[in-house]
């Protein structure tokens, strides 16, 4: 049997997983790759800098019938790449030829400008639903989805599935994905160069150390405040953040870790003891609103950066927990700060991935 021959479309600032997995497990699969950019003299960056790659060839003088595949990694490279008509064509000519089309994140928007997807089902980055929706495709909220030659999935998580699906469509040997049965999908994606098992406990200490001080911050609001609603408010969210902590240590539990979040230096909490000595209720709710939205953003970075789709469907649980206290805590902020609504003013704290 003749090996696939699968192209990647790619330009600089692609997500380095999106590229990096597929890419391994197809080559050690034994496909034929083949790496398409816009020009030759580019060396081409993932967004976080830790893949890059040279073309092998360029989209203008290849043509569809050369491959079986085309992969399109997302990041931010597909906005460029739906702008170099040659990519475009190379997108239809393959779709009107029945060839194998994979694309992860915010490659669909390929498929978009090449008009692709029109009563097609398909998934993608949940950033570009409505353009998917907008563009005649039926959007499914699933890991992978395969409609004919068309193969979707949405993020970063979904990777080791992905790659799965698009080895077994292309007849490959799954080779690390074998013994998938009695892996957990994170190893999977491991040994094709996705999250390790020390990114994921560090990313699950990342998450642990803001929610434990968040948590210990609004109980003493709770403490403090003394609107009622607002009281209700900041409880709630200090409720939520300590299923977070249970759910954040049983994950790592789970891993055969234990927490080594890290521990709040006394000199940051006498810092929010004596901003609440000295401040009032509506202080109290800007700074708990500030608090609630770096963790929203702390948890979507966090889940949008790992290929273990347990943790970051954990990491996207809190992130819409915590958007449900920021709807109710900036109603009732509004509601008492009247003409005088200023910012959220968060705590100081470094968190870092």
């Amino acid at each position: 049997m003749a090996k696939p021959k699968v192209a990647f479309l790619i330009e600089s600032e692609f997500e380095d997983s999106e590229f990096q997995i597929p890419f391994k497990a197809l080559k050690q699969a034994g496909a034929l790759v083949t790496v398409l950019g816009s020009r030759m003299n580019d060396e081409y960056t993932g967004k976080r800098g830790k893949v890059s790659i040279r073309p092998d060839a360029t989209a203008t003088e290849v043509r569809s019938e050369d491959f079986d595949a085309i992969v399109i990694p997302g990041g931010a490279a597909p906005d460029k790449i739906r702008t170099n008509p040659n990519a475009v064509r190379l997108i239809l000519d393959a779709m009107g030829q029945d060839k194998l089309i994979a694309a992860v994140c915010h490659g669909p928007q390929v498929l978009i400008e090449a008009d692709a997807l029109r009563d097609r089902q398909a998934t993608g980055f949940a950033a570009i639903r409505k353009d998917l929706t907008n563009a005649g495709a039926h959007y499914v909220d699933e890991a992978v989805v395969v409609d004919g030659n068309l193969i979707t999935s949405r993020c970063p998580a979904d990777l080791a599935m992905f790659t799965m699906t698009l080895l077994n469509r292309l007849e490959l040997p799954l080779g690390a994905a074998e013994s998938s049965a009695t892996h957990d999908l994170w190893q999977v994606a491991e040994a094709w160069g996705g999250s390790t098992k020390a990114d994921i406990v560090a990313a699950l200490n990342t998450a642990l150390t803001g929610e434990r001080y968040t948590l210990s911050a609004f109980e003493k609001y709770d403490e403090k405040i003394s609107d009622p609603e607002a009281k209700l408010a900041v409880r709630e969210a200090a409720i939520s953040k300590r299923q977070h902590v249970t759910l954040l240590e049983e994950r790592l539990e789970a891993l055969d870790e234990k927490a080594s979040w890290q521990a709040i230096g006394g000199e940051m909490l006498a810092t929010l003891q004596t901003f609440l000595q000295s401040s009032n209720d509506l202080e109290i709710l800007r700074q708990a609103l500030g608090d609630i939205q770096t963790g929203m953003v702390d948890a979507k970075r966090l889940a949008n950066q790992l290929t273990d789709p347990t943790t970051a469907e954990l990491m996207l649980q809190i992130q819409q927990n915590l958007e449900r206290h920021e709807e109710h805590l900036s109603t009732v902020y509004r509601s008492r700060a009247g003409a005088n609504v200023q910012a959220p003013k968060p705590t100081t704290i470094a968190i870092t991935a």
